[in-house]
């Protein structure tokens, strides 16, 4: 009888998020063995699923790794507080009652004037800002009051701090443009369950050719355990998805 067919479900994708998405087809993948696709002579069907699967086993890193930007954030806080050490230790000189001091700090204090805020800033006008303070003070009227304040290694430090998070800035940037040159998982998916869909098609209709016409048991066996597999999959994806918008109510 009909209804004792076994056949896959085709599950809806609609709202699967990515990683769901990922981890579901590549379960799939792992259940269709090659040596049972080249058998049942969709070999083909599984070569170009795999293949779409890979690409977005690709996009789907890319965006994992795209998204932490911890390591810009780590830079970014260095380079402020070596930026505020300087120049609070410019501020604190014009108490010191040592007159040559207070005439170092003098000459620092109209130096870092147009720079105070750097640190408050935007992360692009910040580096911009940074960038130009520590020019500004190459120049030789301040080499004297940086080396009597013990300035110098901290503006190293300083320049190094600044220099990582450009660095860090526009490999970032080129990781952006490259991925939008690659494959999105927004594009990849539905190519993905396309041809998903094509193979469930193909394993349906061998058992279903087996079951009612060659009734070859080794292929209702095989066959069938793709099916039972594949649903149980299914099924899985379909329970956390309920799951999670009931906690989302």
């Amino acid at each position: 009888m009909l209804e004792n067919i076994k056949e896959i479900k085709k599950p809806s994708f609609r709202l699967v998020r990515d990683a769901e998405h990922f981890e579901y087809h590549e379960n799939v993948l792992k259940a269709i063995l090659p040596i049972l696709a080249k058998e049942y002579k969709m070999e083909s069907l599984r070569y170009q699923y795999e293949k779409l699967f890979n690409r977005e086993e690709k996009a789907f890193m890319r965006d994992r790794v795209f998204e932490e930007t911890k390591e810009i954030q780590a830079a970014d806080k260095k380079r402020d507080e070596l930026f505020c050490f300087i120049k609070r230790t410019i501020e604190l000189m014009k108490f010191n009652p040592d007159p040559t001091i207070k005439a170092n700090w003098s000459i620092l204090d109209n130096g870092i004037g147009p720079y105070r805020n750097a640190h408050r800033k935007s992360f692009l006008e910040n580096t911009t800002m940074i960038t130009l303070f520590i020019n500004e003070m190459k120049k030789e009227q301040y080499a004297n009051a940086l080396q009597e304040l013990d300035l110098v290694k901290i503006f190293d430090l300083l320049f190094d701090a600044n220099k990582k998070c450009e660095d860090l800035y526009n490999e970032r940037l080129n990781n952006k443009q490259k991925r939008n040159e690659e494959d999105k998982m927004r594009n990849i998916r539905p190519q993905v369950d396309k041809v998903f869909f094509e193979l469930v098609k193909f394993i349906n209709a061998i058992y279903l050719v087996s079951h009612e016409i060659t009734k070859e048991e080794q292929v209702l066996k095989e066959i069938g355990n793709i099916i039972d597999t594949v649903n149980e999959h299914s099924k899985i994806l379909m329970v956390n998805i309920k799951e999670r918008r009931s906690d989302e109510d």
